[in-house]
């Protein structure tokens, strides 16, 4: 398998690391307009790497030849290069969420070129809603979802209590951006103001975090055994992140109306990120946690249960990957490599939790598992009684 990973920010390197060390590889180029970005990248996994390694920085040339493509980069360039891969048919997987207004348009474009398209999958959106379609399916009717997610600093620090383990292009982003989150009732999608809803929750071997209405995917009530099903998803923070968000956004830190600054014009909102980002950015002793909890409620054999699944992931001192480049990066190249194999078939836009199912999904989670990320399993459910 020829691949190309785009983007060798801190996600991609994740990505990159898994593509090159999977045995199906045998071919991997590295693709950042920064080559300086990529070349970093290929001597992070040469040590590990099983396959020969290229390093291109002209994303438009590296298309050619490949037999999948996987990308990590802002929206923008995303939806160029998808533009791109479907003129030569080549599949594409991409850990990145498009924009509400652009989804329409996701099927002709890649249909326009016999392509495949799967996206997003990642850790969120990705292995949020593959874990919450699989706990569904195991029940005969499901009544709620919760999930929670996060990406959060093994110890709070100064000034917010949160460390961003984002790189590249996204550096100077920050989660702090006030817009709708959504939620589901019965299967009907709501909207709701991001960062509220905040509460305090346990949870196993990290302790208490607070979670706030964020990431959950206008699409995830498609799921037939979700389609009637009252759905929340949640960030979770150390305590405290909410609130000093909460206080920026009520003195006006965050609006999206420019202001003159001196005759410049000035988003309020870019100018906090741009203060505030080089305190939050991860530095070298940093290293971060993931958090994924997902409960399912409903009915087997007409009596009540209750599943839950949860990951746990931590920075890897051996290779340098944070806990969010593993999980996100590590599903983006395991998705890659069934895309690649055809196990996932169809063309056009490819959503991750209809598509990924039965035996494939199982094959991207025992991928992950190889990678020393495990995906626990508890249940309350009843026993089914045997027919004779």
């Amino acid at each position: 398998m020829k691949a190309a990973q785009f983007g060798c920010g801190k996600m991609g390197a994740g990505a990159a690391y898994a593509l090159a060390t999977d045995p199906a590889t045998t071919r991997l180029t590295l693709v950042d307009r920064d080559r300086a970005r990529a070349e970093e990248t290929a001597r992070l996994i040469a040590p590990y790497a099983t396959c020969r390694i290229v390093v291109s920085s002209d994303p438009d040339t590296a298309i050619s030849g490949q037999d999948i493509l996987t990308m990590a980069l802002p929206w923008a360039a995303t939806r160029h290069l998808i533009e791109e891969a479907a003129r030569g048919g080549r599949p594409v997987a991409s850990i990145t969420r498009p924009p509400v207004e652009q989804l329409d348009t996701l099927h002709t474009v890649a249909r326009a070129g016999d392509s495949s398209l799967l996206l997003p999958i990642g850790l969120e959106p990705g292995l949020t809603e593959l874990l919450a379609a699989s706990l569904a399916e195991r029940l005969d009717h499901t009544t709620a979802v919760e999930i929670f997610c996060g990406g959060i600093p093994r110890e709070p620090r100064e000034p917010i209590g949160h460390v961003t383990f984002f790189g590249g292009e996204n550096a100077h982003h920050l989660p702090i951006a006030q817009r709708d989150a959504y939620a589901a009732a019965t299967g009907q999608i709501i909207r709701l103001p991001r960062f509220s809803g905040l509460e305090q929750r346990s949870f196993r071997g990290v302790g208490n975090l607070q979670a706030f209405h964020d990431g959950m995917v206008p699409w995830l009530c498609e799921h037939p055994a979700l389609d009637r099903a009252d759905c929340t998803q949640k960030t979770v923070r150390w305590p405290g992140f909410g609130e000093a968000v909460t206080e920026l956004a009520r003195l006006g830190l965050l609006a999206e109306e420019p202001v003159d600054l001196d005759g410049t014009s000035v988003v309020p909102r870019r100018l906090t990120e741009r203060v505030l980002a080089p305190q939050l950015v991860a530095g070298a002793r940093d290293n971060d946690l993931v958090v994924l909890d997902v409960a399912v409620q409903g009915t087997i054999a007409g009596r009540p249960a209750h599943l839950r699944t949860e990951l746990r992931d931590a920075h890897d001192p051996a290779t340098g990957l944070s806990a969010m480049a593993r999980t996100t990066g590590f599903t983006l190249a395991a998705a890659g490599v069934l895309l690649a194999e055809d196990a996932i078939g169809g063309t056009g836009w490819l959503v991750p939790h209809l598509t990924i199912r039965g035996d494939v999904r199982k094959r991207l989670f025992r991928s992950l598992a190889r990678h020393g990320i495990s995906i626990t399993s508890t249940s309350d459910q009843p026993p089914r009684e045997e027919t004779r």
